[in-house]
């Protein structure tokens, strides 16, 4: 069953965006947590550079950039260490995302005519080939999403309240599943399940979306007085960011622990975060 799941949708503003650059660093295990080192900027540039995300198979981290208002995807590959315009439209494009097929890279569209932002895929052989997924029309301002492996699509829609949706079998109606999501989504391999952030009156939680059996468990508390920004490693531990600082999510004491950063790194706020492998995307502002 092909699974559609609408989450809540930030607005992305047409005005300038702040300030943010992007670091490639390697993550390790250490005797007692985790440390990154070798930090390279990937970005290297004045201006919005954000959202992060790895192609699963090759050596490229795609991310949003903006200039003079308007945002394209760039790719950067860091075995040729070599940057490279994807798109280059007058509307504007965030969160770029893989589709679990390789083909394409999906992503967040704001059309600069009307504001509306439509969930939107590009030929990663040809980006001038692009697909409407789910129009913001239809299904309201739709934000940030995730694929899994079988091809399931998480995303979020802007909303009084923000809600989330499940979509089956790319219905047009969605079913509501959760209220007050975070804007941090992602498909834990290890877990066959989606991560997203949710308040529960006073705190918030991250949760675990299995999209078989559409069950909703509770993982951990997140970080408070954080914008629950996070992402996961291949074993299934959890990393989110909190200020100037980063931490991972110990189970076995059920605390979060703070990951070394490498001497001299930039001490400004570290907000979006993605992993692959021993490979860790960090944006942190300028």
């Amino acid at each position: 069953m092909k699974l559609l799941l609408l989450f809540f949708a930030i607005h992305f503003t047409v005005l300038a965006q702040n300030g943010s650059e992007i670091y490639l660093l390697k993550l390790t295990k250490s005797a007692d947590g985790y440390e990154a080192r070798n930090p390279l900027n990937i970005s290297n540039r004045s201006g919005y550079d954000n959202q992060p995300g790895f192609h699963p198979k090759k050596s490229i981290v795609y991310f949003s950039s903006q200039s003079n208002g308007q945002t394209d995807i760039w790719a950067y590959n860091y075995a040729a260490k070599k940057l490279t315009q994807v798109t280059n439209t007058e509307d504007s494009e965030y969160s770029p995302t893989v589709t679990s097929d390789q083909k394409y890279i999906s992503c967040i569209v704001q059309r600069k005519s009307n504001g509306d932002q439509d969930l939107v895929k590009f030929s990663i052989d040809n980006p001038e080939k692009t697909q409407i997924i789910l129009e913001s029309q239809k299904a309201g301002k739709i934000g940030y999403h995730a694929w899994s492996q079988n091809n399931e699509l998480v995303t979020f829609v802007l909303g009084e309240p923000n809600t989330l949706q499940l979509f089956e079998n790319q219905s047009k109606s969605g079913i509501v599943l959760g209220k007050n999501i975070g804007r941090s989504l992602h498909y834990v391999k290890s877990k066959k399940a989606f991560s997203f952030v949710e308040k529960d009156g006073e705190n918030w939680n991250l949760k675990l979306l299995k999209p078989q059996n559409q069950t909703v468990t509770t993982f951990a508390e997140a970080l408070k007085d954080s914008e629950y920004y996070n992402a996961w490693n291949d074993a299934g531990v959890l990393f989110s960011s909190k200020d100037k600082e980063l931490f991972f999510f110990e189970t076995k004491s059920n605390t979060w622990k703070n990951v070394t950063l490498p001497y001299g790194f930039p001490s400004n706020k570290i907000s979006r975060l993605a992993i692959k492998g021993n490979l860790l995307a960090l944006v942190i502002n300028e």
